[in-house]
């Protein structure tokens, strides 16, 4: 598995401990899937540094950008998650498996 896979994976694994209903996810659960998703950005960031821009590199990295929005806005709101942006970040991250 690549570390690309692996970092996804992760990430996924995280965001699905957030979407869940129950037990509740913590504030500290939440930080987690943030950290997993930046993994990955910052992993494809590596790559597009070391081989140069490509547009399958740039797809993946755009996408995982909006999946950090989505995840950001979904885990740190006001007042509780917002599940529906947890669950639109997960479908994207999910969906960026077939760009790699």
């Amino acid at each position: 598995m690549s570390a690309e896979s692996e970092a996804r994976s992760a990430a996924l694994a995280s965001l699905d401990r957030l979407i869940a209903v129950m037990p509740p996810a913590t504030v500290e659960e939440a930080m987690q899937a943030l950290r997993c998703v930046v993994a990955l950005r910052d992993l494809l960031v590596a790559e597009r540094r070391a081989k140069g821009a490509s547009a399958a590199v740039d797809a993946r990295l755009a996408c995982i950008n909006a999946v950090l929005s989505l995840t950001w806005s979904g885990a740190v709101p006001v007042s509780g998650f917002r599940r529906e942006r947890l669950e639109q970040a997960r479908a994207a991250l999910q969906g960026s498996e077939a760009m790699a």
